[in-house]
This record gives C-alpha cells, structure tokens and sequence, in this order.
C-alpha cells in the first residue's frame, strides 16, 4: 500500500469541512551492503529492490547487476540487505543500438504520458519519470524523493540490460545539477521534462552530449542543448 487516508480540516471559499484526504505515504529504508551500513533513504515503499540497485550504482559501489549475489528487503525492519559476488563477473556489454529518433510529436507524447501519472495525480506528492524507446514506454515509476526515481529507473535498465543511448528519459522534475549527473552517469542521452533547467545542469547536459527539453507543456517546449538530436 503506497497511499494512507487522513482525516483534514478543508477550508474552502469561506466553509470549513470534515473529508478525507489521500497521503502518500513514506517510509525509511536503509541500506546494508556486505554487511556494512552504505546509506539511508526516505521513499516511497514500492520498487525497493530497482532503488536499490540504482542507488548502489550511482553511488559507485556496483558497475552493473551482474555485481549482485543477493538482494534482499525487509518491509518489516525498512532494511535492504545485499551481497556482492566475492569475484566480479566481467561488465556485461549491453548491445549497441542507435541513437533515438526524437521529433516534436514524440516529445509532446512523452510528456503527456508522463503527466498522466496516476499517484500524482491522487497525491501531488511525488516525482515520476519513465524511460521510452520511441513510442514504447518501457517502464515507469514514482517516489517522493527526485532522486529516487532515477535510481529506480537506472536499476530497471540494469535489470533489464539496457541499452542506454537508446532510451529517452521522462522526468518530473527540474533538470539540476544532481539530476543530470545521474542522467549522464546511467548513460541517457535524451531528457525531456516539463519544469525547468538550471544553468549547472545544462553545463553537464552540454558536456556530456545530452539533449536537455524543458518547459514541455502542450504542443510547447525549449530545447537547450544539442538541438540537432531532434528532427521535424
């Protein structure tokens, strides 16, 4: 269960009321690797293990899933516990594919799909993004920290073996400095977002040959880093 009900007092217009409100709900887990404590989270309590994995990644204490001998989480303890092999197998090589073919309709297709979310809409409460080749929407998530949504997609594409510069990344949130480091790192090359960028993100967006959209709203959106990636 990943929302909770909570009695409100709602002012509305001059009347106060008694109702029902739906709250998104949060809980700690923190995270043992090998035995040792490696970090703590607050998240939502759904897709723990892609977190997991994710996080270790972007964390740099695993290059890929195939690092993993075990992974475990305790709902009841909010603990993931997990084991690394005592001998890393070789980096798995993910085949190659070519880069996305991104035009205006797709973008705006993204988007909206991306603003369908059902726990945004039934909460306001979280960030969430998804992870397309072309039209095909291949996974989507939520979770009520920015971060954690792309742990829990860069774990899904571990998972899966993914190949990365083909996906185009949906995200909530504003293209930061933090976002687009982890963007850069899981190797996406295409991100798209309905808010705003700020000067440090687009830096590494440039720097790193990623397509950084924003502003994405309707049939609107602004292209601040290689422009060239997209045709009409």
């Amino acid at each position: 269960m990943v929302t909770v009900n909570r009695f409100v007092n709602r002012y509305t217009t001059g009347n106060w009321e008694g109702t029902q409100d739906t709250v998104i709900r949060e809980v700690p887990l923190n995270i043992y690797l090998d035995g040792a404590h490696v970090g703590g989270l607050s998240c939502l309590p759904a897709q723990l293990e892609l977190l997991v994995l994710g996080y270790l990644f972007h964390s740099g204490l695993i290059k890929n899933g195939a690092d993993l001998d075990q992974l475990s989480i305790d709902p009841e303890k909010n603990e993931a516990r997990v084991k690394r092999h005592l001998s890393s197998p070789p980096p798995f090589e993910p085949g190659r594919h070519e880069n996305p073919h991104v035009t205006p309709a797709l973008v705006v297709h993204l988007a909206d799909i991306l603003a369908r979310n059902h726990l945004f809409r039934l909460t306001g409460a979280v960030h969430c993004g998804l992870i397309a080749r072309q039209r095909n929407v291949l996974f989507t998530t939520e979770d009520t920290g920015r971060f954690n949504v792309l742990d829990k997609i860069t774990g899904f594409m571990l998972q899966e073996s993914l190949a990365p510069e083909s996906l185009i990344l949906a995200f909530s949130g504003r293209l930061t400095h933090g976002v687009l480091t982890r963007v850069a790192r899981a190797g996406l090359r295409v991100v798209l977002s309905p808010a705003a960028p700020t000067s440090s993100g687009l830096i590494i967006a440039a720097d790193e040959g990623i397509t950084a959209i924003g502003f994405v709203r309707g049939e609107r959106f602004n292209v601040y880093t290689h422009p060239e990636k997209l045709s009409t």
